[in-house]
């Protein structure tokens, strides 16, 4: 791809990761599909400054183009080259040259010029699209960048200072200065944050009771969660008496059972402590019964609870959670813009 500009890490902020939509086709591999958590956020960004959008890869093959995952708290970047960003998702107070910007608009910036990040407001993941996305190497058809594995992104790892982020060819800002999201598109990141799943493929581990306490209960989040995993604190959950198979081939602990495949978003429930629900760097097979799985367009809204704060699972029939998974392939469309 023709080098159109560059960004220069100034600071690092806490950690800023290259993402696209994510590498599919390898959780056979144990190659998680990474890319962005919070894939709404990050396809909205690309269409404000006309990079392609892609589809998400639990719906669609295409990753689209690639930008930055920013946690917390943001980088300071040098733009070396005229170019037009977005920001999306979390609030991380973006600035150019020191004045706030708007979010969820393309904005013109200009060589010498440096966008900034500071603590988020609210949500915890913010994007940043630049027109011709960020062209670093693909690696297993994706730019997403898998910290734990070492591969994607900038040499496998969070973004540090003095590095230069190429940029691809993109539109001019003329063209795409001043496009703004529909108001009514831009995701809401209220709490307590609601969650909804399907039940299974072992809640019937579980006593009925136990699932009904997951589903009444006002879980907060835990400190110890990441991209890999998102750990919830709250009432224990006990399971049916043990079937002699389960103890035989997966051992006496009753949330134990033989290893099998975990999607994004399972619900696993160790011992019955503490429900984790696998994020998009999660693993692609495990042995603790899961009580239910996260629909994928709600993982947008997992990506953006802080620790401490507060979500609900919701109950929904798989009829339901299909037209709602391919309904997100709607995201990121010329219906988006005002």
């Amino acid at each position: 791809m023709p080098d159109n500009g560059k960004l220069e890490v100034v600071r690092p902020g806490v950690m800023t990761t290259v993402q696209d939509l994510g590498r599919g086709g390898y959780l056979a591999e144990g190659i998680p599909p990474s890319g962005a958590f919070d894939a709404t956020a990050l396809k909205l960004a690309n269409l404000l400054v006309g990079n392609e959008v892609g589809e998400h890869v639990l719906v669609g093959g295409d990753p689209g183009a690639a930008g930055l995952e920013m946690a917390l708290r943001g980088p300071r970047l040098k733009v070396l080259s005229d170019s037009v960003i977005a920001v999306t998702g979390a609030d991380l107070q973006p600035a150019v040259n020191g004045q706030p910007i708007d979010m969820w608009t393309a904005i013109d910036v200009r060589a010498g010029e440096e966008i900034s990040f500071g603590v988020a407001r609210h949500g915890v993941r913010a994007y940043l699209a630049v027109a011709g996305g960020i062209d670093v190497p693909t690696v297993l058809g994706s730019r997403s960048t898998n910290v734990r594995a070492g591969i994607g992104g900038v040499e496998g790892r969070a973004l540090k200072a003095g590095d230069v982020l190429p940029i691809g060819t993109g539109g001019t800002p003329a063209d795409l200065a001043g496009r703004r999201i529909r108001a009514d598109r831009i995701p809401g990141y209220g709490i307590p944050a609601e969650l909804r799943v399907v039940l299974g493929p072992q809640d019937h581990l579980f006593t009925a009771d136990s699932v009904r306490t997951f589903l009444d209960t006002d879980w907060k989040l835990s400190t110890t969660s990441d991209r890999m995993g998102c750990r919830f604190i709250g009432p224990a959950l006990d399971f049916q008496p043990r079937p002699d198979y389960l103890v035989e081939q997966a051992g006496a602990d009753p949330s134990n059972i033989v290893d099998d495949s975990i999607c994004i978003g399972s619900i696993q429930v160790p011992s019955g402590l503490e429900p984790i629900v696998m994020g998009v760097d999660g693993p692609s097979l495990g042995g603790y019964a899961k009580i239910a799985t996260v629909i994928s367009p709600d993982l947008s809204r997992l990506a953006q609870l802080r620790p401490g704060e507060v979500a609900r699972f919701c109950a929904i029939d798989p009829d339901e959670a299909h037209e709602l998974h391919v309904a997100a392939r709607g995201v990121g469309t010329a219906a988006d813009l005002a």
